[in-house]
């Protein structure tokens, strides 16, 4: 069971009418250090500040108000922000999420989605492989599967965060958004099309995981064999079609960064503004440290989009003990 993908300006306000108060609002400010580039300054949305610690709360609770009274108990795969906020957004009215994992998910996630309510079963080598198993077990018990970017509500409610933006008349000339699925570009996307169409949306993908970078450049959708890369939230190999085809029309241009791009962009945003990210959290600053300044962006904007780092990964990405 699938939703048709409808995303739209009108969906997003009406998504910031429902959506929990928790979840929105989330701190707006700007920095002159993240970046070497003379005169530039980077404008950050800071969705950690959440309870489920990523902007995955947003859409997550706009599906639930929406469906839940029709889908009591629903099915999907995560990486962990995903499941969290599906989890949390189905508990609170009533139902309950199933959330497949890879078996070598974040283990922090895993733990907090459990605790959130959710039925978490680990199953395959990455996080497709356990995107094919939640198919398998959704269809077998017949539930509505829930993939992340494949419904248009879950995509409007990321795009409040581009609408908070707007609404509160700050400038940016660009923003870099992190791309996993796809559901926060094609929501931020529509936004700024309806609203600041002069703003430039471009996309970011790890090196270790261009399927969905590759599938918008031509125009299809590409699957790639494998993904190698330390920022899980963004790990996809097997993309949406039906949000590949979304992006054609809200995606200005995309960019690839390395892991040693993601890891130095963690390091600057913990010294420049003391905020601890997970790998794909800082994928939108590695990649305005690597692209913004070449093409003459002043004002380059990102979501700090997820926080839920592992203790025991604190010494490698953050050159902590």
């Amino acid at each position: 069971m699938q939703a048709e993908l409808i995303i739209s300006a009108e969906g997003v306000i009406e998504a910031a009418q429902a959506i929990h108060p928790e979840f929105l609002n989330t701190p707006l400010s700007a920095s002159d250090t993240l970046d070497g580039a003379e005169g530039m300054v980077v404008v950050l949305k800071n969705e950690t500040t959440t309870p489920i610690h990523s902007f995955k709360g947003r859409g997550t609770d706009y599906f639930a108000h929406c469906r839940a009274a029709r889908m009591p108990r629903v099915v999907c795969a995560s990486a962990g922000n995903f499941g969290q906020g599906l989890a949390l957004a189905m508990g609170r009215r009533s139902g309950q999420a199933v959330v497949f994992a890879a078996a070598n998910a974040n283990p922090l996630k895993v733990m907090r989605m459990r605790e959130l309510g959710a039925e978490v079963v680990l199953e395959g080598d990455d996080f497709d492989a356990a995107n094919v198993a939640a198919r398998r077990y959704a269809a077998t018990e017949d539930l509505p599967f829930v993939e992340d970017a494949a419904w248009g509500e879950v995509a409007e409610g990321a795009g409040t965060i581009a609408r908070e933006m707007t609404e509160a008349g700050v400038e940016f000339d660009a923003i870099y958004v992190p791309v996993g699925g796809g559901a926060l570009i094609n929501g931020i996307g529509t936004w700024l099309k309806h609203a600041r169409p002069d703003v430039r949306v471009i996309g970011v993908c790890a090196e270790g995981a261009p399927a969905l970078a590759m599938s918008w450049q031509r125009s299809t959708t590409v699957e790639t064999a494998r993904v190698d890369t330390i920022a899980d939230g963004i790990a996809i190999r097997q993309p949406v079609p039906a949000a590949v085809w979304h992006m054609r029309h809200v995606v200005d241009d995309f960019v690839l960064v390395s892991d040693a791009e993601l890891i130095a962009a963690v390091r600057a945003v913990r010294q420049a503004v003391g905020i601890a990210l997970e790998p794909c959290g800082a994928a939108g600053v590695a990649a305005i440290r690597k692209h913004a300044a070449q093409n003459a962006y002043r004002r380059p904007a990102t979501v700090l989009c997820g926080s839920n780092v592992p203790p025991d990964h604190y010494g490698a990405w953050f050159g902590t003990a």
